[in-house]
């Protein structure tokens, strides 16, 4: 078994696209829509992690804003939290939580899109004890 992506209900799929490529440096695979299903969708990637955007076709969407724990939430590791700050401020992104740290072992940011979806960014600070071997 292998991971394959996770997905993101978003209220408008060209807004969203255009945030996560434009902002966050994700590329567009490919867009689709499934009248049959009620939904229009775009899967995307960002190095080698895929994500899936889906808009309901016809029925509003309307997100709440997350609270801790940030539950669901996508993840992405960094090797420099800092460069990641800087990107986000830039793109006038709200960090929802952070820079947070556990000394000598992990650092991390959440963040939000357009749709209140919650996204994080790690930076393992001992990559051998995080390493899964």
């Amino acid at each position: 078994m292998a991971y394959d992506h996770g997905a993101f209900r978003v209220s408008n799929l060209e807004n969203a696209i255009c945030f996560y490529v434009d902002k966050l440096g994700f590329k567009l695979l490919f867009t689709n829509q499934a009248e049959e299903y009620g939904e229009k969708g775009a899967f995307l990637e960002y190095n080698g992690a895929r994500l899936e955007l889906l808009e309901t076709i016809g029925v509003p969407y309307v997100p709440n804003r997350p609270e801790r724990p940030y539950c669901p939430h996508l993840c992405f590791e960094t090797n420099n939290m800092d460069e990641i700050i800087e990107t986000l401020a830039k793109n006038n992104i709200e960090i929802l939580d952070g820079p947070n740290e556990i000394p000598g072992s992990e650092r991390w940011i959440y963040f939000m899109d357009l749709d209140l979806n919650v996204l994080e960014y790690i930076m393992w600070l001992d990559k051998e004890k995080h390493s899964g071997n």
